[in-house]
């Protein structure tokens, strides 16, 4: 047996580690709980523009990431792909839904769209753009929804 450190796993190292936990997790829980779900905006070209990331597991959607390009931003591409990914959780049976973001981020978006915060961790990133001898951080945010 060898260890192996990476600061850039490949796709198929993910993979592995992936499908180990989730065969394990066979023993307890149903295969079909876990579900990819991409909701993705594209201009004609293809080129993603806009697009949600996420997950359905068991009762809950676990939003993973949400982008919108900065020249769609302000046009509610943002507010349909949340509307979008949370309708297809409510498909498949997911009561709700959990998220996390930076104090940089969307953390007002979320609560605007009926998430509450669980939880903060404090002092998580140095913001790059302060000054050397004035340490700023930035907090991460854990906000959940209930669908029904």
């Amino acid at each position: 047996m060898r260890t192996r450190m990476t600061d850039a796993p490949t796709a198929a190292d993910i993979t592995d580690i992936i499908d180990g936990l989730r065969g394990y997790n066979k023993g307890f829980i149903p295969e079909q709980s876990f579900r990819d779900l991409a909701i993705f905006v594209e201009d004609e070209q293809g080129k993603k523009q806009a697009g949600i990331i996420a997950e359905t597991v068991g009762n809950w959607l676990k939003i993973i990431y949400l982008w919108v390009d900065e020249s769609l931003r302000g046009q509610d591409v943002g507010t349909q792909l949340l509307r979008d990914a949370e309708q297809e959780a409510i498909a498949r049976g997911c009561h709700y839904a959990m998220v996390d973001t930076f104090s940089f981020q969307a953390r007002p978006f979320y609560e605007r769209h009926g998430y509450h915060m669980q939880m903060a961790l404090e002092d998580y990133i140095t913001d790059i753009r302060a000054p050397a001898d004035a340490p700023s951080t930035h907090t991460r945010f854990y906000l959940t929804k209930r669908f029904i």
